[in-house]
C-alpha cells in the first residue's frame, strides 16, 4: 500500500489544534509535522480540519424488536455506508441474547450478520436478558475475547433485568474487567403510566412522552449507580436526557465512583414540541425512549456537555420506517417501534450546534465523538486518536460547507429524518478507514465487508475519562 500524505490541513484532536501534515503508511499514522513529503498520494486539506474518525458506540443495525416482529430498517451494509458518509469510522452495535440462550452463541450469530456487510470497523456490546449461572460464567470468555461491555435494560418486558440479577452481573463484571452499559428507566412506573393512559383512551403517539417522564429515568439511574457502587463495577449510563439525571452521575463521580454518561444529538437539538398533538400521527417519527425533553431540559443538558459532566455523544441510531413500521402503532402508542435514525447526522449536528454555535471547542467535539468513546470502551489509543502508530481513521471536514438535511440526501434506508430542513456543517469531504479512502465528496468507494472486528481491551476503571 502506497504512502498517503494529508497536507495543509488543521489537525484537531482531543488535546490540540493546529496546522499539521499527516503521513499514513500501511494503514497507520506514520508521522505528523509540517513540510512532510512523500512519493505516494497527496491530498490537499488546505482550509479544512483533519480529525480522528467518529466512533459511534450506540447503534442498532439489523436489530430485532421481538414483541413487535420488526427489525430496524438499516442492515450492516446500508447502515455503515450512512455512518461513513457522516464521518463514522467505527461502530459498537449490539448482540442480543435470547432468553435461555448462551451469550457466546449470541456473539457468534451476530458476528455472522456483521462480518460480510460492514464497510467500517465494528464491535458490539452483549445485551444480557437472562442472568443465570451459565451466562455469568460466560462473562469472562467474552471479556477475554475482546467484548468487555454488556448492555442491560432496566425496562422493556422482554429484555428487562431485575435488580437482583443486575447486582450479580455487576459483581462479575467488576471481577473480570467488564463494563455495564445501562438503559435506565423505572419499569414499574413506566408500566403504570402507560396503563393509565391506555385506560383513559389516550392512545396517540403524543402520550409516549408523558408515560416516560424525567423522574422515571432519574430514579433508575440513581438505583443503577448505587448497585454499581455496591458491586464495585464501572458503568456507563446510556442516553442521558436531563440535568437531574446528569446530577446523579456528578455526585457519584465526586465520590470517586467509575461512572460515565452519554447523551445523543436528539436530546440536544430537538425539544418536546415534536410531541404536539396537533402534529397528528406524524408525532410517531419522534417516539424514542427516553423521550425528547422540554426546551429547559435541552438547555440544561447542553450545560452538562459543556462542563464535562457527560463524557460522550452517541447516536442511538434505531431507524424504523415511518410507513409500515411506525404506523403499525396508529391505534396504540406502545406498538410504535422506539427509535430515531441518526448515525449519519451525529457529527454534523454536534459540529453545528456545538462547535459553530460556540458551545464547545473543536477539541471538545473530538473528545465527545471519538476519543472518549474509544477510552470508555477499550479501543484507545489505536482508535479515537491521531497518535503515531494508531489506525489511520480520519475525517477531513470543510467547516464552512453547509448541507440542508433531508431523507433524500442521507444514506439510511429509513424514509424520513427527524432533522428535516435543518442546515448543518460538518459532513466530511473525505473519510479514511485504516488509511483507505472510503468516502470522497459524498461518494462511497468502499467494498462491502471491508470492515474489521475490533477486539477491545479489558476495562480499567481508572482509565475512564
Amino acid at each position: 500500500m502506497a504512502d498517503i500524505l494529508i497536507r495543509g490541513g488543521t489537525v484537531v484532536t482531543a488535546d490540540s489544534m493546529g496546522p499539521t501534515d499527516v503521513l499514513i503508511r500501511d494503514g497507520k499514522i506514520a508521522q505528523k509535522g509540517t513540510g512532510l513529503e512523500t512519493d505516494g498520494s497527496i491530498f490537499d486539506a488546505t482550509g479544512q480540519w483533519v480529525m480522528p474518525g467518529g466512533i459511534d458506540t450506540h447503534t442498532h443495525l439489523d436489530h430485532p424488536i421481538g414483541r413487535l416482529g420488526v427489525r430496524t430498517a438499516d442492515d450492516f451494509h446500508v447502515g455503515t455506508i450512512a455512518g461513513a458518509c457522516g464521518g463514522v469510522t467505527t461502530i459498537i452495535d449490539f448482540s442480543l441474547q435470547d432468553r435461555g440462550e448462551s451469550l457466546l452463541k449470541a456473539r457468534d450469530r451476530r458476528l455472522g450478520e456483521i462480518e460480510p456487510n460492514s464497510i467500517i470497523d465494528y464491535s458490539f456490546h452483549t445485551i444480557v436478558t437472562d442472568v443465570n449461572p451459565n451466562s455469568i460464567k460466560e462473562v469472562e470468555s467474552l471479556v477475554e475475547s475482546g467484548f468487555p461491555s454488556f448492555k442491560v435494560y432496566m425496562t422493556y418486558g422482554d429484555k428487562k433485568v431485575g435488580d437482583g440479577d443486575l447486582l450479580l452481573l455487576l459483581e462479575e463484571l467488576a471481577a473480570k474487567g467488564g463494563l455495564a452499559y445501562l438503559h435506565c428507566e423505572n419499569d414499574c412506573a413506566v408500566t403504570h403510566l402507560i396503563e393509565r393512559h391506555i385506560s383513559r383512551g389516550e392512545t396517540g403517539p403524543s402520550f409516549h412522552a408523558s408515560s416516560r417522564p424525567v423522574l422515571v429515568e432519574a430514579e433508575a439511574t440513581n438505583r443503577a449507580i448505587m448497585l454499581a457502587e455496591i458491586a464495585g463495577a464501572p458503568i456507563c449510563i446510556a442516553h442521558v436526557t436531563s440535568k437531574l439525571v446528569a446530577g446523579h452521575l456528578e455526585e457519584a463521580r465526586g465520590r470517586g465512583q467509575p461512572v460515565v454518561g452519554e447523551t445523543c444529538p436528539q436530546y440536544l437539538v430537538l425539544n418536546d414540541a415534536v410531541y404536539d398533538p396537533e402534529g397528528g400521527f406524524e408525532v410517531a417519527k419522534f417516539v424514542c425512549s427516553p423521550p425528547i425533553r422540554d426546551i429547559d431540559q435541552v438547555e440544561a443538558l447542553w450545560s452538562t456537555v459543556e462542563d464535562g459532566l457527560l463524557q460522550q455523544v452517541s447516536s442511538d441510531h434505531a431507524p424504523f420506517h415511518y410507513e409500515d413500521q411506525k404506523t403499525t402503532g396508529r391505534d396504540n402508542f406502545t406498538r410504535i417501534p422506539n427509535g430515531l435514525p441518526g448515525i449519519e447526522t451525529r457529527l454534523p449536528l454536534m459540529f453545528t450546534y456545538g462547535v459553530k454555535a460556540g458551545r464547545i471547542s473543536p477539541s471538545r467535539f473530538v473528545e465527545l465523538t471519538s476519543t472518549n468513546p474509544a477510552r470508555i470502551f477499550g479501543m484507545y489509543p489505536n482508535k479515537g486518536s491521531l497518535k503515531v502508530g494508531a489506525d489511520a481513521d480520519i475525517v477531513i471536514v470543510d467547516p464552512n460547507k453547509e448541507v440542508e438535511l433531508s431523507a433524500r440526501c442521507l444514506h439510511s434506508a429509513v424514509d424520513y429524518t427527524p432533522y428535516q430542513g435543518l442546515r448543518v456543517s460538518g459532513f466530511p469531504t473525505m473519510t479514511f478507514s485504516r488509511g483507505e479512502v472510503i468516502v470522497q465528496d459524498g461518494e462511497v468507494i468502499a467494498k462491502r465487508g471491508r470492515g474489521h472486528l475490533v477486539r477491545r481491551q479489558k476495562i480499567d476503571p481508572k482509565s475512564l475519562p
